[in-house]
């Protein structure tokens, strides 16, 4: 039966065409419309609508906040500048004009906090919200009490002033955040391909109208979008993004196949077997948000430390009002409380620490590396393990790595065998144009060696076999294979019993056999094997000297993983299942602690999930960057120790930071306590603070390049 190379559906006749249609959308045979795909510009660029949000706010709240304090300085100084005598004064016509400037500073950047504070304590969380809305509203409570009264301390400059703080350090995140990926967008989605139903309704169907039991037409190149049994066509499969195997596998009628694979050079019938919620892909998925439900470590340690944090102030500040109020009345015991609740506000935590994440991620993302979030670079810094993924990671298929082998014997009255370099000639001439990665390796390895390759005609795909065709070279022709075993079968040779052994010794070393056959009869063997990827060892050895422990976790071939651990001199452990893959991180964290997983394929999203921080090479599979904290968009494996020195250097800077923020929130405290810190005096100093911290977060900028 022949099919549609569009849609996949059985050709049984003329059908339908388009006649007058836009540029951008065509029609097969069928009369299926097909609509070229566009980029989105809105995606593309620009920055997000929360970045905007906080960038307006932002700029029209400091012009605001700005007004407020000039105003309240002058009113403070008795319109001369001179020293602070806030307590001395009552409440007069330009404090209400004050009040006037203030309220529409504090509503516009105050809102969002307050209710950012309301939802965390209704969930029973106790955030940094929360504590600045504590700082916040106890100076504009204690301002409102002066304007009740008529007389008293007005801080609304100095709420106005902590709320512009917040607010720069929310819109910092936000750039972060803006920084991460936009693609992949959903979690394992399926290519917007469109199949053909043939049973029960044939037509042309899309991924999400496949059905249980239904027979869908998969062309020769697609990925394969439901779990289903082959009941027609033989193909390689290229299963690598969910087993890790690197060389793709024969499928025929009968055999099963999985979402997410892909379907290289053949079409097949299959009838559906799992859809949705039960394809083996969704399992991977439902193992990955298990493991992206784990809170990073630097969440859990902030949410600790503010869970004491904020019922300590609540407790000192009650109790120092308490103690100054008998000791000299409510106006300074007001003074007293408000000063050891601004003073406690970690400005650092809302400031400097945002600033110097996103010097860093700049750093990062000039090397093409993005990051989910500024605490993915956090948490990298405290990795002690590294594991790896082997296929597409560490290793490929596709470098110039074919060799050839050829008969030990040559049967009396035959002719003599083809050179090795002829024998490559041909197969790579016949190979061209192949989508496969075995023909690309052979290909890759004429081209390495410069040979010239002879002109083919009347090449044909055997799939799940080879390939053959008709090499034309000094005005013969010969037809010339490039294949398996099966593929011997087919064109009826046989294979000389030297060669035979050949290959079986190159099978049990590992190696991918490919059979090369001129005319009649077998001239030579192409053994291909996998080679590590550029500066693989480079990156290894880096990560070697920077943590405890660096390994290799693959699903592939025993075989396979330890010639690569020999030749990285790191070790392997092989034939690793998704899960397994967790488990093996999980006994890696109990031994070294944190670890971080580095992978490129389907099978490594839920290890990618579970690590403390995954890193996905942006070549592999959506699901594995979806599922990653980072992902490296160059294809250099050091860019891994080079973002790992990069974080442990973010890390320093920002304990540098906190050091000198609580140091000085310690000092201060004592101060307040005593009555001797004015809460102006508090805002000051807590902004000369956010200042010097900043100007350290700016030592990141001179990070050196991750490439020699």
């Amino acid at each position: 039966m022949n099919y549609c190379d569009h849609c996949g559906l059985p050709v049984s006749g003329g059908g339908a065409t388009g006649s007058e249609t836009p540029a951008d959308v065509h029609y097969c045979c069928h009369g299926c419309r097909m609509v070229a795909e566009t980029l989105d510009d809105a995606e593309a660029d620009g920055r997000t609508d929360e970045q905007q949000a906080l960038l307006v706010r932002l700029f029209a709240g400091v012009l605001m906040a700005g007004f407020v304090m000039v105003f309240s300085l002058a009113i403070s100084s008795g319109y001369g500048f001179g020293a602070l005598r806030r307590l001395e004064h009552d409440v007069g016509t330009a404090h209400w004009v004050l009040l006037v400037a203030a309220v529409p500073a504090l509503f516009l950047l105050g809102g969002p906090l307050l209710r950012a504070a309301w939802r965390n304590l209704r969930d029973g969380r106790l955030t940094l919200n929360v504590l600045f809305t504590l700082g916040t509203s106890s100076a504009v409570v204690v301002s409102a009490v002066s304007y009740v009264r008529g007389t008293g301390p007005i801080y609304l400059e100095t709420a106005v002033m902590l709320l512009a703080l917040f607010t720069l350090g929310r819109y910092l995140t936000a750039r972060v955040k803006g920084r991460t990926t936009r693609v992949l967008r959903r979690l394992m989605e399926v290519p917007d391909t469109t199949y053909a139903r043939l049973d029960p309704e044939p037509g042309p169907v899309g991924p999400d109208e496949i059905r249980e039991g239904d027979r869908v037409r998969v062309r020769a190149g697609d990925v394969i979008p439901v779990d289903g049994r082959i009941v027609e066509g033989r193909s390689y499969v290229d299963e690598s993004s969910l087993t890790g195997e690197a060389q793709p596998v024969v499928r025929g009628e009968g055999d099963a196949v999985y979402a997410g694979t892909t379907a290289v050079d053949g079409a097949l019938t299959l009838e559906v077997t799992a859809v949705a919620e039960e394809r083996r892909l969704a399992h991977v998925e439902r193992m990955m948000r298990r493991a992206l439900e784990r809170p990073p470590r630097i969440a859990r340690l902030t949410d600790r430390v503010l869970r004491g944090l904020i019922p300590g102030v609540v407790v000192l500040a009650l109790g120092t009002f308490g103690v100054w109020w008998a000791l000299a009345g409510f106006s300074k015991a007001l003074y007293v409380a408000l000063s050891v609740v601004l003073i406690t506000c970690p400005c650092a935590l809302g400031i400097a620490i945002p600033l110097a994440l996103t010097v860093a991620l700049e750093q990062a993302g000039r090397e093409g590396v993005l990051l989910r979030s500024g605490r993915s670079l956090l948490d990298l810094a405290q990795i002690r393990a590294v594991a790896f993924d082997k296929t597409g990671t560490l290793s490929t298929l596709t470098s110039p790595s074919a060799e050839v082998v050829l008969p030990e014997t040559v049967p009396a009255g035959s002719a003599p065998c083809p050179s090795r370099s002829d024998i490559l000639r041909r197969a790579a001439a016949v190979e061209q144009g192949t989508n496969h990665a075995l023909a690309t390796a052979i290909v890759a390895a004429a081209d390495e060696r410069d040979l010239s390759l002879p002109t083919v005609r009347d090449s044909t795909t055997h799939a799940g076999m080879g390939v053959t065709g008709t090499v034309v070279e000094d005005g013969r022709p010969r037809r010339v294979g490039v294949g398996s075993r099966d593929l011997l079968d087919t064109l009826e040779v046989q294979c000389p019993p030297d060669l035979v052994k050949q290959a079986e010794e190159a099978t049990r070393r590992g190696k991918t056999v490919l059979y090369v056959v001129e005319d009649d009869r077998v001239t030579g063997l192409l053994t291909l094997k996998e080679t590590t990827v550029p500066h693989a060892a480079e990156a290894l050895t880096d990560l070697q000297a920077s943590t405890q422990s660096v390994s290799v976790l693959t699903g592939d071939r025993p075989a396979a993983a330890n010639r690569l651990s020999d030749a990285l001199d790191v070790p392997a452990e092989a034939s690793l299942s998704p899960s397994d893959k967790i488990d093996r991180l999980r006994t890696l964290r109990d031994e070294h602690g944190p670890v971080a997983m580095v992978g490129d394929g389907i099978n490594d999203a839920a290890a990618l999930a579970e690590a403390d921080v995954g890193i996905a090479l942006s070549s592999g599979a959506s699901v594995s960057m979806e599922a990653a904290d980072i992902t490296l968009y160059p294809s250099d494996l050091r860019l891994v120790p080079w973002l790992h020195d990069l974080a442990r250097r973010t890390d320093h800077i920002i304990r540098q930071n906190l050091w000198w923020t609580f140091g000085y929130n310690a000092i201060g405290l004592g101060l307040a306590v005593v009555g001797l810190l004015h809460p102006i005096a508090a805002v000051v100093v807590m902004t000369g603070s956010s200042l010097l911290v900043t100007a350290n977060s700016y030592r990141l900028k001179r990070q050196s390049d991750p490439q020699p």
